[in-house]
């Protein structure tokens, strides 16, 4: 599951995705932290490829799927939920620019749409559990990992502190 995340079919593919990535990623390393960053894109990459899969298995879909489109959608929910009116552009047509929650949205309709359809270029399902995951987070997920993180903290100290 995190393997695909790092799998490209080809080099303007991994561009594409690493490109997003660098256009969202400094803003939310100053938000979350370089190691959360880290942890968040991992996990995003996790989750989004489960969800996937979990598509395609009730779809009987047979197209693999590889790339980091997922965990970049994930970052990319991210900024548009933390920032609606940020403006996000479209890298084939520099000359269009919506606000960032009007795209994530656009991005949502056109996965729901590839999902109905039975489009195949896109893992859709993976985007869509992308897109979920990142609503998940904004919305009380990062306070329940925040104190899930420090009780984990909390057990390691009592555990070390036993030992001495």
């Amino acid at each position: 599951l995190l393997g695909s995340t790092f799998s490209h079919i080809t080099l303007p593919h991994f561009a594409f995705n690493m490109f997003a990535l660098f256009s969202f990623g400094q803003p939310l390393v100053d938000v979350l932290g370089p190691e959360n960053f880290l942890a968040c894109y991992l996990s995003a990459g996790v989750l989004s490829s489960l969800g996937g899969m979990m598509i395609k298995l009730m779809t009987t879909c047979t197209t693999p799927s590889l790339g980091a489109s997922g965990a970049v959608l994930f970052m990319a929910s991210l900024t548009a939920l933390l920032w609606p009116s940020a403006q996000f552009g479209i890298i084939f047509l520099p000359f269009i620019s919506l606000p960032a929650q009007t795209m994530l949205l656009g991005i949502v309709a056109l996965d729901i749409s590839g999902l109905v359809l039975g489009w195949r270029m896109f893992d859709h399902g993976a985007h869509l559990a992308a897109v979920a995951t990142g609503f998940l987070f904004v919305n009380g997920g990062a306070k329940w990992i925040s104190e899930y993180q420090h009780y984990v903290v909390k057990v390691w100290r009592d555990m070390r502190a036993r030992k001495v």
